[in-house]
């Protein structure tokens, strides 16, 4: 019983620091920070009440999106965003179906909005260096260690996925494939 608490209380120290070193320093310490250093005069959405509103919308659709992600990691990955309790399985359903990495377009959303609400060039500078980071990110360590965790398994979600931008015409790709695969067994 003390081990299970104490792996709880663990578990729950690491998801709390993970998300202040991720993605509360990514989405709010360094643009606030950006923002003061830059001393740049602006107005909500530039001046447009418009462009601010589409801001505030960005900001709540990586928001949800988010949360819509780790509610699928937690129900069908069997694990959390956090790196200590990572996904065991691979998730192929809804936005992963369109894309291997929404998390990361999340981010990008939310700096985004951040960005037209906040009416701050700053943080569009911030929004570029970010998109750089996270494919780095992926691409160095993500990928490769997903590749290691899940073998074939991942080599294969990889080539009916991509990784970067949705490929939402992925039902009649992935059906014209298993039609071809159908067709190649009868001959």
């Amino acid at each position: 019983m003390t081990k299970y608490i104490y792996r709880l209380i663990m578990k729950l120290t690491d998801g709390i620091l993970y998300g202040f070193v991720g993605p509360f320093s990514v989405l709010y310490i360094i643009p606030q920070f950006l923002m003061k250093l830059s001393n740049f005069k602006s107005q909500g959405g530039f001046g447009i009440p418009v462009v601010e509103l589409c801001g505030l919308l960005f900001l709540w659709i990586g928001a949800a999106l988010a949360i819509w992600c780790t509610i699928l990691m937690n129900f069908f990955g069997e694990g959390t965003p956090f790196v200590n309790s990572a996904p065991r399985k691979i998730l192929t359903r809804n936005v992963y179906s369109y894309v291997r990495h929404p998390m990361m377009w999340s981010l990008l959303f939310v700096i985004f909005g951040e960005a037209l609400m906040y009416g701050q060039p700053i943080l569009f500078v911030w929004l570029i260096a970010l998109a750089r980071i996270l494919r780095l990110i992926v691409s160095n360590y993500e990928e490769p260690q997903l590749e290691r965790r899940f073998g074939e398994s991942w080599t294969e979600y990889c080539q009916k996925v991509p990784c970067w931008f949705p490929n939402f015409r992925k039902n009649k790709v992935t059906a014209a494939i298993i039609s071809q695969r159908v067709e190649i067994d009868h001959d």
